[in-house]
């Protein structure tokens, strides 16, 4: 603001004054005047030219309470130095910087990481953060404000470089013996059968033939390299289907959410058995009433089988919101309308309003098996053939305030798993 267009032409005056009087100390101090200030000018314009950020992400997937590890790499690819540039990251508030101190950023749920250096011609800066991640969700590092000089500061330039990185924060998978269930009584005593008819579509492996094998499944080429006689062996025509559905309502009242901590806590539990019905392979789906953040719907995940069905349960899981707009027993009824008969339906809910018991009496009619997940102490409704399994939620506050995230959800003493019918 000194250096403005009355003063410069004030010194210019001032020049010519002292080369007219004679005066050469004088002109030479305005003439170095106007040097500097047209030597910054050009600077501070050439600046940002040829500078080239980029940021890496060291993972784009984790869990709740990991820490992502995020390096940054400045070049200046110009003869002109750099005497000063500051870089100011933004991230969200959600997550926690590790041995760095955030400013408050522009947006709204942001924060800026800052960092100053200096560039010399062609050289290479590279540096790291760290951001821990009490929290799930779905977030992004990015944009990136990059702001340079003249050597003085008499005048800076600033602008905005890469986009943004999103990244996904899984909730925690907690195993279930941890979660107060055997897993061998996830679903009662008796676990059903699976078919032995098998899809010859769809071959896995080989192995030796047997008297029983038929000859149509013979591997010939195999046969040929191994000198014995060899089989296909083929994926079951049908695997045991599975339903998860999170009850995330207060009381049965939809625009009610639960506590956080307890909405948390019954997020974890649906992911947990989402995981062990993948890991046992279920052909399972994931439903809720709740809207997922950057989606036109509720949460809804049809059923499939693997590690890439449990990346979608779990990433749909990461992005739930706490908004709904219709009761979770009437999503219930409409979700189960296409389910096979003879599928297990797993609720997992903190309340069991009149309309959830009815909703259950509805679908163990239609022939579904029914299991019951309460994250809080409820009284059961009197259905017959429903399994419960009573859970206690965590203690303390919503994660992420305070204190580390508990390791594991506790079993209440007067609560205790069921692994039988009621």
């Amino acid at each position: 603001m000194f250096f403005n267009r009355f003063w410069l032409a004030a010194i210019a005056a001032l020049l010519v004054f002292g080369m007219v009087a004679g005066q050469p100390a004088l002109a030479l101090v305005a003439l170095l005047v106007l040097l500097t200030v047209g030597g910054a000018r050009l600077w501070s314009r050439y600046a940002l030219r040829a500078v080239a950020y980029e940021r890496r992400l060291g993972a784009t997937r984790l869990f709740r309470g990991e820490t992502l590890v995020v390096e940054f790499e400045l070049v200046n690819w110009k003869l002109l130095p750099l005497a000063w540039i500051r870089i100011e990251e933004e991230v969200p508030d959600r997550v926690q910087p590790v041995g760095r101190r955030p400013t408050l950023g522009d947006a709204a749920g942001a924060i800026t990481l800052p960092h100053l250096t200096s560039l010399r011609p062609y050289e290479r800066v590279t540096w790291r953060a760290a951001l821990h991640c009490p929290e799930r969700g779905a977030f992004a590092v990015g944009p990136t404000r990059l702001t340079s000089g003249d050597p003085f500061g008499f005048r800076t330039r600033g602008g905005y470089a890469a986009h943004r990185d999103p990244f996904i924060v899984y909730p925690r998978v907690v195993p279930l013996p941890d979660l107060g269930i055997p897993p061998r009584q996830l679903f009662g005593e008796r676990r059903v059968p699976r078919a032995l008819l098998a899809d010859p579509l769809r071959p896995v492996g080989i192995r030796d033939y047997r008297p029983e094998d038929s000859l149509r499944h013979v591997h010939w080429k195999a046969t040929a390299r191994t000198q014995q006689l060899q089989v296909r062996v083929f994926e079951p025509a049908t695997v045991t289907q599975l339903a998860i559905f999170l009850d995330l309502d207060a009381g049965g009242q939809p625009w009610r959410g639960l506590e956080p901590a307890a909405f948390e806590a019954a997020i974890e539990v649906a992911a947990s058995l989402a995981a062990h019905a993948a890991g046992e392979g279920y052909a399972f789906g994931l439903y809720s009433n709740r809207f997922m953040t950057g989606a036109q719907g509720p949460l809804r995940v049809p059923p499939g089988r693997g590690a890439a069905q449990l990346g979608r349960a779990l990433e749909s899981l990461a992005r739930l919101s706490p908004f709904a707009t219709v009761d979770f027993p009437r999503h219930l009824r409409q979700e189960t309308r296409d389910l096979p008969r003879g599928g297990t339906i797993v609720v997992v809910t903190a309340t069991l309003p009149p309309a959830l018991a009815v909703a259950l009496e509805a679908l163990r009619a239609a022939g579904h098996r029914l299991v019951l997940v309460a994250t809080a102490p409820v009284v059961p409704p009197p259905v017959r053939g429903l399994i419960v399994h009573q859970l206690a939620p965590p203690s303390g506050g919503p994660p992420g305030a305070g204190e580390a995230p508990p390791d594991r959800l506790a079993v209440a003493d007067d609560a205790r798993p069921v692994g039988g019918r009621r």
